[in-house]
């Protein structure tokens, strides 16, 4: 009789553990391989949303901007319309020429009658004598007169027009010629008229007496 072969059953069960090691193994990596995938997957499909967000919503263009408005041109002012009138004037009377008048002709002229002018006496046109007083203050000057002379040749009034800065021979020089001067009085067609004329004397101590 033959001796049972103990070490060929001992292979036996070790091959099929071998076995179920291997296939344990193997589904675990085909555990692993699909959940790897199936993550794969998962950011696959969140990768195409991502994508398919962006591509799914446009941009939107910017509106041009409306036209400007159109530039408003302000109307002219009303203008006034004056009517306009016309009025018929009458002629112009006609011209008269009127001839100009003759001057008249001038008055006869009438011989004016004679007259004689003022004539001095000269012999009563003497020098005054020098007051005493005035020699002793050395007093001289000129004085200067306008006398009224009468129709009869008198002086009856004296004024001094200039002095000769000396009271006491103005007054000499006004006496002695209304006592002592005469003149001629003028006349006019023959008859005397009375007349004003200016007279002067000369006071120099050289002719002091």
């Amino acid at each position: 009789m033959e001796r049972p072969n103990h070490l060929n059953v001992g292979d036996k069960s070790a091959s099929s553990k071998a076995g179920s090691i291997a296939i344990v193994v193997g589904i675990h990596i085909a555990v692993i391989f699909g959940l790897v995938a199936a993550l794969n997957q998962g950011a696959l499909m969140k990768q195409l949303q991502e994508i398919k967000a962006t591509v799914d919503t446009p941009k939107e263009k910017p509106k041009a901007p409306p036209p400007p408005p159109p530039d408003l041109v302000k109307p002219p002012p009303p203008v006034a319309i004056q009517p306009e009138f016309q009025i018929a004037t009458a002629p112009p009377p006609p011209s008269v020429t009127t001839q100009p008048k003759a001057p008249p002709p001038p008055p006869p002229k009438v011989a004016a009658p004679s007259s004689d002018p003022l004539k001095p006496i000269m012999r009563t046109h003497s020098i005054p004598p020098y007051p005493p007083i005035s020699i002793r203050l050395n007093e001289s000057g000129t004085t200067l007169m306008e006398v009224h002379i009468t129709t009869e040749g008198n002086v009856d009034d004296c004024k001094i027009v200039q002095t000769s800065s000396s009271d006491r021979l103005d007054q000499a020089a006004c006496d002695y010629v209304k006592s002592r001067w005469r003149w001629q009085p003028p006349t006019n067609a023959g008859v005397p008229t009375a007349v004003s004329t200016r007279v002067s004397v000369k006071w120099d101590l050289k002719d002091a007496k």
